[in-house]
This record gives structure tokens, C-alpha cells and sequence, in this order.
């Protein structure tokens, strides 16, 4: 027979951090218990080990097993490594967790990880029932010290030295107390004195085998610990299946129905009403529910709740949690299912304690309205602008005060209230604020959803800017002001930039004019000198309304721009272009010349990213019509390479050494075209850039000339490409040679 694992804690367990020590301890536990290494994996899952933890678990054993100081025996040799490391087949033993469901209480039982066993280490009940198997601690102390250590034996028998034989079984802890006094007087006749006291505990408890039926998540026969309580095996066998009742819950000893519990009670309070000790063949039932009602809604806690046979709607709602914070409270929406139909019916709050829901209805809680019963909203040129309550016989003028009184900036000739009949007819009412105010006209009292506006004076007019631009630090737009200077805005503007051109400052201002005809000229141009310090002058230019400022920048106080300089001269790198008609020859000069590599006739310059077509080594060149330069160009000066290479659909690709010659006589040198070749469309690419190809005038054929650092390309001929002339081009040919030799022939004679 299996010997019994100590599997407390697995649950908890940490494998890294435990010693060696501690896992062979475990590991011989299973060994000496008979289990095999898969049983073994299966039961620390079922008792809550981590998946990971498991599998740290078994590498760890297999290091030391294989590591050079092994302390593992024949006994607990673990033979196929491989094997136990590949083994998965505990996996189907960890627990998955139960789907959410909407029934309230459900999800107490979800959870796998939650440990829910019995605490054994509380004081022993004065009411748990003895039996066989269970072993208790006899102590006496006082007069007589001793300790005695007993198990109840299976007819429920005791042996107590130089007593007797005691029965126990059935007794609870008082019970069993009382009568081993009586039998151990004979034996310390000081216990009937009191100078020896005698106190029994249990040291070890029985186990003891309880059956689980009905509407159960997982139904059977659990053996648990004694002292096991009725919540305890609820919540191992998962607590009630789909259809299981929470408010009912039976148990059955000898055949008869001993409690029925309604686990609502702890679930709403956290207090259990009976703490109801298990015997062993007890029965727990779950039987099917009897009435479900759904509440949703503006509730705390919107769910699916069981309900007993005379609980009302105002029981729901305290299960529920209560109302939200937004519930329409005076009114139940519920709808009932009738034989062939459904049907709604409102419950007015006066019933909520007479109303008794039947089984499947549907009790919902609506959102309050989002209006206001009592809400005066009042904004514009007032102190306080904002909602305000509407109280018993509130006029305008009240409002006002409320909201501190009128800005300094109101427009007190005119206000309105915006106002919306019982009938939903919008109405809008005019007032004349400063003689409400002082009493002059009659004061209007307001109604629910008012609307009162006190309009500003900025609000009836336009707000006129000054704009500010050009070489200022901060250029942009700034409201008018009545005496404003031009020193003024451009101080607002954050003052003059470096290169401001300040002697020459363009005011645009927009011409008055009331004529019904077009006229040509609609802006006057003021051209000012402005002091840099903006110190304030005797003359000062005031500005007016919709000016518009411009601060040129300084002719000659700019940068022109750089232009680089790569390749082969003495300085390369980035300079800045001293005149606006300075040349590439006088960049080069700059940067120290070339070097003796150089091959000025390939010069490049590149412009915004493309290549300028230049020759420094031209005619126009060397009779001063100099390339000028701009911003951002940039020359490269090439290397003198005295190389010609040849590529493309040749026989030998190759770089040959220059010598004076055409195109034919380098592709003769490699070799010459392969078949897949087309000489016709060669072409030949200089150190330049620039490329040049074959030209081709009937049978007459033009080669560009080679040039060192040149690089002649033969591609191939493309799929489609046409082989031969056609019959077209071929009449048109025998044409033209017939009309030459005739015309030789005339000219002959």
C-alpha cells in the first residue's frame, strides 16, 4: 500500500529557492510512497504547482542526478532522463479556470489558486465527535505530570495504563474529558481534588469520507480531513453546476436532511450562520435552482441572483449592492416571460417590498434624465458666470447679484434670455440691463432652462490687429491700442534682427475710402527710419488699425551660400561663396589647386542634384566665359586615369592601358562581341559624365572617340529587338543607291 505524501505548501512552493537537500527530501517522499515519476509530476499539480515551477522542478532533479557529486542512490535513480524531461502528460492535470459567468456567486469557485482547506492548527472543538483513527494527547498537570499519546482504535477504544479500556467513539471532545476523569481518579485521586488538572487535545485527526451529489461543478466522493467544515467541501467539489441552487444547500446524515444552508448569507456578509462539522458518510446535495432573476442597470452590482420563494424586489436590490449613483429610483422596469410572450410591467418604488418577482424576469434600473428640474445657466460679461438655482419667484435682477454684478466691459444696453416654452416653442427675450438694474423697467422673472447672456462690448465689434513681419524676432499679429507707436509694435515684436534693414521700413496702410466707384489705388506705402535702440522720438509714427509692418533684411548682410569642393585637390571641403560671380577656376584656386592626379578636362559640377554640362578645357572657357557658381553646387575633380574599361556582352571584360584608337579596335582587344551582343548601341561613358554613342547614317558607321578613364558598354540585345531590315527599308535602300549611281552616270558624261 501507497505510503501517505506530505504535500503541504506545493502550492507555494519556490524551486529555485530551495536547497538541494529539500528536492531529494521530496523526491524520495514519491520513491518510498510507490508513485511513478509521471504520478509523482501529477500530483504536485493537483495539489497547485506553477506549470513553470513543475518544470524547474524536474531540471533541477536531473542536475543532480548528472552532476559530478551526485547524492542520489539506486533507490531513487531516475533512468531515462530524456524521457522524464520530454513527459508532458501532467499538463492535463492543471486546472483551468472556470468561465466567467454573470450568476452571482458563481465566480467564488473559479479560481484554482485560492487554497481552501481546513486550519488544523486551531484548538480542538469542544463539540468535534470522536471516532476511530482519530488520536488524541492526554495531559495531566499539578500534582501529577504525565503525557499520554493514544489512537482510538477502530471499535472506538482507548488503552490507558492502569485504567483501562475507554470507549470514545461518538463522544465529543467535553464528553470524552469527562469520562477519562472518571476512569483515571482511581489512578490520581488528586483530579478529584483539583490539585491535578487533566486536559485532552487532538494530536492527529482521522480522515473521513464525504459524498457530493446533485447540481455539483465535480460531483463524487471526497476524503478529507475531520475537521473539515461544510464550506470546505464546497469548494472542493467547485461549488453548484450551471443549474445548481446557492440558497438551499442540504446536508444529509443518516438518511434524513440534518441542515440546509443558504451560502448567500456568506457571501453578502462574510459570515457563516452554522459552523457545521462534517461526520464521515455525510451527504452534501446541490438541488436545481427554483427562481433566477436578472437585474441590470443602474445597479452597483448587475447580476444574475437566486431568490427564495417569499424574497421581494427590495431584497434583490440589497443583494444587488443598491442603486447606481445615476438610478431612477421611484420606478422598476420588469419584463416577465408569459406563456406565449413577453410583458413589461413598471413597479412603483411604494412596492418594492410587496413585489415578488417570479422565475426569469428581468428587473431593470434606468439613468436619470440629463436635464436639470431647477437649472438657471447665466454667462457673458458678468463676475460669475455659470449654473445657478432656480428658487421661488427669481428675477433677472437677483441673478445678477448673484453672480457678483456686471464687468466693467458689459454691454449694458442690451442682453437676452433664451427660453423654451411647455408647448417646445423657442422664445427669446430682449432686455435693457442697465435700466433693469436701476429699477427704470420692470424686472423679469425666470423660468426653468433659462438662458441668460450679458453680452461684452469686445464681443459687438471687431478687434483690430497690427501685423508685424520681415526681420523682426517674433513676427506676427497684435491687437490695436489707441497711441501705439511703431517702435511700440516692434518691440511687442521682440525687436530687430541682425540683418534688419531699419533705415528702410515699409508701413502698408489701407485708404479710407467711402467713394461707390472703384479706385485703382487702395494702400498707401510709408517708407520710415527707425533708430535701432527704438529709442522713442520726438516725431513718432503712430500706427492705426490693420497696419501692415515689413521689416526688410539688409541688401549685402546675408550669406550667399557654400559650395563643395571633393576629389583631387589640395583642399577639399566646404566654402563659402565670396561673390555673387565667383567661378569654379576660382573655387579650385581657393582650394589650394590640384593635385599633379588631376584631370581638369573631366571637371563635374553638380546642381540640385543633376549634372551641369561644363568643360573648363573649352574654347569658351579659356576666353574668360567662366562657369559662375551658385549656392549649393558642387565640383568634383576626377582622377587622370590612363585606362580604357571595356564591359557589357564581350568575350573578356577587361581594363586595358590607353592608347589612341577607336571603339572597334578596344572591343577587338577583348576579344569582340558575343552573340548575345549589339554593337550598333555601344556606347562610350567619359570621366566627365557624359556618354556618347555610335552614330549611324545608312551603311556608315560614326565611333565616338576614346578618351582615358573612358568606359565602353556593349548591353545585350533585348528579346524583341528586331534582327535585320525589313522589305520596306531594304526597297528604300536599292532606291536611293539606284538614283546615286545614275546621278554618277549623268555626271560622268
Amino acid at each position: 500500500m501507497a505510503q501517505q505524501i506530505n504535500t503541504s505548501g506545493f502550492s507555494s512552493m519556490k524551486v529555485d529557492q530551495m536547497s538541494d537537500q529539500q528536492i531529494m527530501q521530496i523526491w524520495q517522499q514519491f520513491q518510498t510512497s510507490g508513485v511513478s515519476e509521471t504520478q509523482a509530476m501529477n500530483m504536485l499539480v493537483q495539489k497547485g504547482l506553477n506549470p513553470t515551477q513543475v518544470n524547474s522542478f524536474k531540471k533541477r532533479l536531473i542536475q543532480l542526478q548528472t552532476g559530478s557529486k551526485s547524492k542520489f542512490t539506486t533507490q531513487n535513480l531516475i533512468k531515462d532522463t530524456a524521457g522524464f524531461l520530454r513527459d508532458s502528460t501532467w499538463v492535463i492535470e492543471v486546472p483551468s479556470l472556470k468561465r466567467q459567468t454573470n450568476q452571482y456567486g458563481f465566480d467564488f469557485f473559479s479560481n484554482p489558486g485560492n487554497e481552501f482547506e481546513p486550519n488544523i492548527r486551531i484548538a480542538t472543538p469542544k463539540n468535534y465527535v470522536l471516532g476511530s483513527d482519530d488520536e488524541i494527547s492526554i495531559s495531566l498537570t499539578g500534582l501529577n505530570e504525565t503525557t499520554l499519546s493514544t489512537k482510538i482504535s477502530p471499535e472506538g477504544n482507548i488503552q490507558i495504563p492502569y485504567a483501562g479500556i475507554v470507549n470514545l467513539n461518538g463522544l465529543t471532545i467535553e464528553q470524552a474529558t469527562q469520562r477519562i476523569k472518571y476512569k483515571m481518579k482511581s489512578v490520581y485521586p488528586a483530579l478529584s481534588s483539583g490539585k491535578t488538572n487533566l486536559f485532552i487535545n487532538l494530536s492527529n485527526v482521522k480522515s473521513i469520507r464525504v459524498s457530493v451529489i446533485g447540481e455539483a461543478a465535480r460531483p463524487g466522493n471526497f476524503v478529507i480531513s475531520s475537521l473539515a467544515s461544510f464550506f470546505n467541501v464546497l469548494y472542493l467539489c467547485g461549488g453548484p453546476a450551471q443549474n445548481g441552487s446557492l440558497r438551499k444547500i442540504e446536508l444529509i446524515r443518516n438518511n434524513k436532511v440534518v441542515e440546509s444552508i443558504d451560502f448567500y448569507s456568506f457571501l453578502q456578509k462574510g459570515i457563516l450562520d452554522k459552523e457545521i462539522r462534517l461526520e464521515d458518510q455525510d451527504v452534501i446535495r446541490f438541488p436545481v435552482y427554483e427562481k433566477r432573476v436578472y437585474l441590470s442597470g443602474q445597479i452597483k452590482r448587475p447580476a444574475i441572483y437566486e431568490l427564495q420563494e417569499k424574497e421581494t424586489l427590495t431584497d434583490l436590490i440589497r443583494y444587488g449592492g443598491g442603486f447606481g449613483d445615476s438610478a431612477t429610483k421611484d420606478i422598476a422596469k420588469i419584463v416577465q416571460i408569459s406563456d406565449k410572450e413577453k410583458k413589461i410591467r413598471d413597479i412603483s418604488s411604494n412596492d418594492f417590498s410587496f413585489y415578488i418577482p417570479h422565475n426569469a424576469d428581468s428587473v431593470f434600473f434606468e439613468k436619470i434624465l440629463p436635464r436639470y428640474s431647477n437649472r438657471i445657466i447665466l454667462s457673458g460679461a458678468v463676475y460669475r458666470p455659470g449654473n445657478y438655482e432656480l428658487t421661488d419667484h427669481l428675477s433677472l435682477s437677483q441673478l445678477i447679484k448673484k453672480a457678483d454684478g456686471l464687468r466693467e466691459d458689459a454691454f449694458v444696453n442690451r442682453g437676452y434670455i433664451k427660453r423654451k416654452k411647455i408647448d417646445s416653442e423657442r422664445e427669446l427675450i430682449s432686455f435693457n440691463t442697465k435700466e433693469i438694474l436701476s429699477g427704470n423697467e420692470s424686472d423679469i422673472f425666470l423660468l426653468k432652462e433659462d438662458s441668460v447672456f450679458i453680452l461684452a462690448k469686445d464681443s459687438l465689434q471687431d478687434v483690430p490687429i497690427i501685423t508685424v513681419a520681415g526681420s523682426v524676432r517674433t513676427p506676427g499679429s497684435f491687437q490695436y491700442r489707441k497711441g501705439i507707436a511703431l517702435e511700440d509694435i516692434i518691440l511687442m515684436a521682440g525687436g530687430f534682427t541682425n540683418d534688419a534693414a531699419n533705415h528702410k521700413i515699409e508701413i502698408s496702410r489701407l485708404e479710407k475710402n467711402t467713394a461707390d466707384t472703384l479706385t485703382n489705388k487702395l494702400i498707401d506705402v510709408i517708407t520710415v527710419d527707425v533708430n535701432t535702440d527704438l529709442d522713442q522720438q520726438k516725431n513718432k509714427t503712430l500706427l492705426q488699425p490693420l497696419d501692415y509692418v515689413f521689416v526688410p533684411r539688409l541688401l549685402n548682410y546675408h550669406p550667399l551660400g557654400n559650395i563643395q569642393i571633393r576629389g583631387e585637390v589640395l583642399y577639399a571641403g566646404d566654402y563659402t561663396l565670396e561673390r555673387r560671380n565667383e567661378t569654379v577656376q576660382e573655387v579650385i584656386k581657393r582650394a589650394g589647386g590640384i593635385t599633379p592626379y588631376a584631370s581638369m578636362g573631366d571637371v563635374q559640377v553638380f546642381r540640385k542634384g543633376l549634372r551641369v554640362g561644363t568643360n573648363l578645357l573649352s574654347e569658351a572657357s579659356k576666353q574668360n566665359e567662366k562657369f559662375l557658381l551658385q549656392p549649393d553646387d558642387s565640383i568634383y575633380i576626377p582622377r587622370n586615369e590612363p585606362f580604357v574599361e571595356v564591359k557589357g556582352a564581350v568575350f573578356n571584360p577587361q581594363i586595358l592601358s590607353y592608347e589612341p584608337g577607336n571603339l572597334r579596335s578596344y572591343i577587338y582587344h577583348v576579344g569582340g562581341v558575343t552573340d548575345k551582343g549589339n554593337l550598333q548601341k555601344a556606347y562610350i561613358q567619359y570621366s566627365n559624365g557624359i556618354s556618347k554613342k555610335i552614330r549611324h547614317f545608312l551603311f556608315f558607321r560614326n565611333y565616338p572617340t576614346v578618351l582615358p578613364g573612358s568606359k565602353i558598354t556593349v548591353p545585350e540585345k533585348s528579346s524583341t529587338e528586331r534582327k535585320g531590315l525589313s522589305i520596306v527599308e531594304i526597297s528604300a535602300i536599292t532606291t536611293i543607291l539606284t538614283a546615286l549611281v545614275s546621278l554618277a552616270s549623268i555626271l560622268h558624261l
